[in-house]
């Protein structure tokens, strides 16, 4: 058994540059397909509008997808000869029953590898970065109160971080492992340690992803399930599974955003002011890292719990499975008074747990993941929007003959009707102390002549600080900590407060927001501008998660309680969006930020970026339209 590190400190192998055949402790092997653990125990758019290109510019669009490879689905598929260096998919994440579900906490111990590997999730071979060469990457599964230890090595050319979705992370703000605001990136040839302790009170579906630039996008994701015997849908299944839906491209993400936040974006003629912040449409879905051939072998008669993950860049999905009635009991780590539907959607970033009972007759169904569309800005005439899985029970695997649901799902991107959105734990919140009022909004820069288009919450675009983050900053200088007004916008509180955050959405798209840190109770959404004491809120009992969708051209009013010590990030959790600005943070307690005992390495690696972080190249900013 390999000996584990007595402290934080020691934990990160003095975090010099390594040669990962020397770092390996005993025991485990660094390139091993299979996640490595050690357990020990430790004492007690509204809807968005459908751009489709016309003739002329579709002509531009193949001119310039074959120029400058932007993944529109117009290359040819490849086929690798030499299976060795490949990515191994992971194609079925069906959890062990054997799993010990313990109030007593455990420390569990994983040694990854992050490096660039061939693979093709689609049967179109490109470069990917991988953890330990699997995708998607390994499950991270532990109980609420676990200590969780995970040494990440970096053998990329470009700096990196690992974001723990959804972790309230409470006095382990610099564990976060958000580029510019918790931590610098991992510089290539070196490791780095993330070590925190899972709330006790947290359980439920979560996952774990890159967070610098829009690198998660190639592939750095994997799921991340917290169990309790607390969790009060805890014993209502028999069996659990994960669902992991993603979109995928062709290409690089490093290039794509380099085209994304040119002047001439995505498709070389709709910026300007038309189409503003046009994204890249993907080239292919996957399930659980695979377009076609996902299966799911299950028992007849049992109740499964199937945790639903969207790990996309870009793409709502709505998820069914042929002739089966989905209870959704769980969403982002809230459990959830059973409502009986035959389709979920989920935008980038959600989670929802639903439960499937295996009681039809015996044989293959098609599981059904659809790309919504209609949400993108920029259509892919290749794209098939329909992912499928297969899911058999009582027979040998078929090609499913099943038929899907009769009754559409609304053309919409947007979540789960709030009113279907119930905690199965009543907590109506408390009353708010502050209120924060923000617009987001893309806009064309001066500096650029009015041909770049960023994004934006009120004045300021954000930019990674990647050589001096946010916290560092708040950790030297408190609560007068003058942050870059011009990349950073920072609500900062030197005492516990209940913030009302309001965000009006300038433009025609929704977006999927997501708070660091917290739980959030949504109190309303709508059409238009919020209008305090018009627009109607629910104070009994709202839906609490940490990922919510802001409709196009509408608004939302969440409420959380600011006593979590740290920055916190709250961004659209579209890739791209996120690499063109549209982030701001939360600055809590800045006395206790100040308490830290922030591991000596973190502030080390800050010295040594030397220009190997992949986090794309803007220009400074300012806008040429007032809102």
């Amino acid at each position: 058994m390999a000996q584990l590190p007595t402290s934080r400190e020691d934990s990160s192998h003095d975090h010099a540059e390594i040669d990962t055949a020397k770092a390996e402790p005993e025991g485990v092997a660094l390139n091993n397909s299979s996640p490595q653990t050690v357990a020990v125990p430790r004492n007690a758019q509204s809807r968005r509008k459908l751009y489709i290109v016309g003739g002329v510019v579709v002509g531009i669009v193949v001119v310039l997808a074959l120029a400058l490879g932007l993944g529109l689905g117009l290359g040819l598929k490849k086929k690798n000869s030499d299976s060795s260096n490949y990515v191994t998919t992971n194609s079925s994440f069906l959890l062990e029953p054997s799993f010990d579900i313990t109030s007593t906490p455990t420390t569990r111990y994983y040694e990854w590898v992050v490096e660039e590997m061939p693979g093709a999730p689609d049967g179109f071979e490109r470069r990917m970065l991988v953890v330990n060469g699997q995708f998607p990457g390994p499950l991270v599964e532990v109980n609420s109160g676990d200590e969780l230890i995970v040494n990440v090595f970096n053998k990329m050319l470009n700096g990196t971080t690992i974001h723990w979705h959804g972790q309230l992370q409470n006095g382990t703000n610099y564990m976060d492992g958000t580029n510019g605001i918790t931590q610098c990136p991992i510089p290539p040839g070196m490791n780095f340690t993330y070590h925190f302790t899972i709330n006790p009170n947290q359980y439920g579906t979560f996952w774990w992803h890159a967070h610098a630039s829009t690198q998660y996008t190639d592939g750095i994701y994997g799921p991340l399930v917290i169990h309790s015997p607390n969790e009060p849908i805890y014993g209502s299944y028999d069996r659990e599974a994960v669902v992991i839906m993603s979109d995928w491209y062709h290409d690089m993400s490093s290039g794509l955003l380099t085209q994304y936040l040119s002047s001439a974006g995505i498709d070389g003629s709709n910026y300007g002011g038309f189409n503003a912040g046009a994204e890249p449409p993907p080239d292919n879905g996957l399930i659980n890292g695979k377009t076609t051939g996902s299966a799911f072998s299950f028992e007849p008669n049992l109740r499964y719990r199937i945790r639903l993950i969207n790990m996309a860049t870009l793409t709502d999905f709505i998820f069914s499975v042929d002739e089966h009635v989905l209870s959704v009991v769980e969403a982002d780590g809230t459990s959830l008074e059973p409502v009986d539907v035959h389709r979920v959607p989920l935008s980038v970033a959600q989670r929802y747990s639903v439960i499937l009972n295996t009681n039809q007759t015996a044989g293959s169904y098609n599981v059904r993941a659809e790309m919504q569309a209609v949400c993108y800005k920029l259509s892919n005439p290749n794209l098939n929007n329909m992912v499928l899985a297969t899911l058999t029970y009582g027979a040998e695997p078929t090609t499913p003959t099943s038929s899907d649901w009769s009754d559409a799902f609304p053309e919409i991107c947007l979540d789960l009707n709030s009113t279907m959105i119930v905690p199965a734990i009543p907590m109506d919140p408390p009353n708010s102390t502050q209120s924060v009022l923000v617009s987001m909004s893309f806009q064309q820069t001066v500096q650029s002549g009015g041909t770049q288009v960023l994004a934006y919450i009120n004045n300021t675009s954000w930019e990674a600080q990647s050589t001096d983050p946010t916290v560092l900053q708040f950790y030297q200088g408190g609560a007068q900590t003058s942050f870059d007004s011009s990349s950073q916008l920072v609500v900062v509180n030197d005492e516990i407060s209940v913030i009302d955050l309001v965000v009006d959405n300038y433009d025609d798209s929704s977006h999927p927001f997501h708070l660091h840190g917290h739980v959030f109770w949504v109190l309303g959404e709508g059409d238009g501008l919020y209008q305090p004491g018009i627009s109607p809120l629910n104070l009994t009992n709202p839906p609490r998660r940490d990922t919510l969708t802001l409709p196009g051209f509408g608004w939302v009013l969440i409420r959380f309680v600011a006593d979590n010590p740290g920055l916190w990030a709250f961004h659209c959790h579209i890739g791209w969006h996120m690499a063109a600005g549209l982030m701001m943070q939360f600055a809590s307690l800045p006395s206790q930020v100040q308490e830290f005992q922030i591991p000596s390495y973190l502030q080390q690696q800050c010295t040594q970026q030397s220009g190997g972080q992949e986090l794309g190249t803007r220009s400074r900013k300012w806008l040429s339209l007032d809102m």
